[in-house]
């Protein structure tokens, strides 16, 4: 098992800030809170019959575009579809005091995914877990992924992280 991987200091908070639905967040909480808990209710099923829109999670209440994971999920989607392989991308904003490492393997084993990038921004923290994957690959992965989110730029760490696992898991 990798050890966690910390991100800097507001890395995530902020670009999940700069990456919110223009205003929309806020007006839109409660919805949001049920979108996460809808989420929560179908994931091994939505797994279980490759729902496309179960690919990529917001968990954060609504605070990131839909948009950044209707493209996610459209990806991973192709992924499967290509390779029979399932990638799968959660964004929570924390883990409530459990490890990193345990709480993406729980959440991969729930939807018999490969491979499942886990960040969790207010704890600032990040994981790639996935069968068969090293851990200098997995570490290389989350460091790319960290160099986006410093430099404040979410949807491109998330996509960093799902083209390498895509890369790998696709040969």
């Amino acid at each position: 098992m990798t050890m966690p991987t910390m991100i800097p200091a507001g890395a995530i908070a902020l670009a999940l800030a700069l990456t919110a639905c223009s205003g929309e967040a806020a007006t839109q909480t409660e919805d949001g809170e049920e979108a996460a808990e809808a989420t929560g209710e179908s994931g091994e099923g939505a797994a279980a019959a490759h729902d496309a829109s179960g690919y990529a999670e917001d968990e954060t209440g609504g605070l990131v575009d839909p948009a950044l994971f209707a493209a996610l999920n459209e990806k991973l989607a192709a992924f499967h579809a290509d390779s029979g392989r399932d990638v799968h991308v959660i964004l929570a904003m924390t883990t409530d005091g459990a490890d990193i490492e345990t709480v993406a393997e729980e959440r991969r084993a729930e939807r018999d995914a490969d491979a499942l990038i886990y960040v969790a921004g207010a704890d600032q923290a990040l994981a790639v877990v996935g069968e068969g994957l090293d851990e200098a690959f997995t570490g290389d992965t989350e460091v790319a992924m960290i160099a986006h989110f410093e430099e404040n730029e979410l949807a491109e760490g998330l996509n960093a992280g799902a083209d390498a696992l895509i890369a790998r898991l696709g040969d």
